[in-house]
């Protein structure tokens, strides 16, 4: 059977009976986090779920000062994926751009590493090194060379992402998620968001559809 876990407003798994012993066991879900499975029409508290495991091993005050916190982390705004696109060709991939230092940051927490971050902050600063280097240095080829290199900066960047959300939801929230590098490549921040739009709907129903 497969249980949800919510804590505050924020709902995690699914997770099977070893997964939620072992995770309490570990200090990263606590016996008063509320569970739920399919069957069951309320959230009631872990430790009602796990009934007879010995209390020594489930000792939520205990394994919270012992173990660190879940790194648990939220979803970015959910703008839904249509609204986005409308966005991006109204104001001709301006808010793309924005767009994509959101996600990019969402991706840094997932994975703990900058990369994503860095890697689409550095398109803007080559389109503004490579306006400077065209309108003040007067060297046109230079200049496009700099705008070039922060574009492909930023494709390697939402690539990161891609990577960042797979490994994160295929380990700490374990849904079994896959992106396509096709579609990643030709739709970037807005296929990125059509699965955070997913992930939404999941983390509220149970459900990845």
């Amino acid at each position: 059977m497969q249980y949800f876990v919510k804590r505050g407003e924020q709902s995690f798994g699914p997770y099977n009976l070893s997964d939620l012993q072992r995770y309490v066991q570990s200090g990263n879900i606590l016996t008063d986090d509320l569970a739920q499975s399919e069957g069951m029409a309320d959230w009631v508290p872990v430790s009602q779920v796990l009934g007879n495991i010995p209390s020594s091993a489930v000792d939520s005050g205990s394994l919270a000062a012992a173990a660190p916190e879940p790194r648990l982390v939220p979803l970015p705004p959910n703008l839904h994926w249509v609204i986005l696109l409308i966005l991006v060709v109204v104001t001709r991939q301006l808010f793309n751009l924005v767009w994509a230092l959101v996600q990019a940051n969402w991706a840094r927490n997932l994975s703990g590493d900058n990369k994503p971050l860095v890697l689409v902050a550095m398109y803007p600063a080559g389109i503004v090194a490579g306006m400077l280097t065209i309108l003040v240095a007067r060297q046109p080829g230079l200049g496009g060379l700099f705008i070039i290199a922060g574009a492909i900066m930023m494709l390697v960047g939402v690539f990161s992402i891609k990577h960042a959300m797979e490994e994160y939801y295929n380990s700490t929230e374990n849904i079994g998620l896959g992106l396509s590098g096709a579609m990643t490549f030709f739709f970037g921040t807005i296929y990125l968001q059509y699965h955070i739009n997913r992930l939404a709907k999941w983390k509220k129903t149970g459900v990845l559809s």
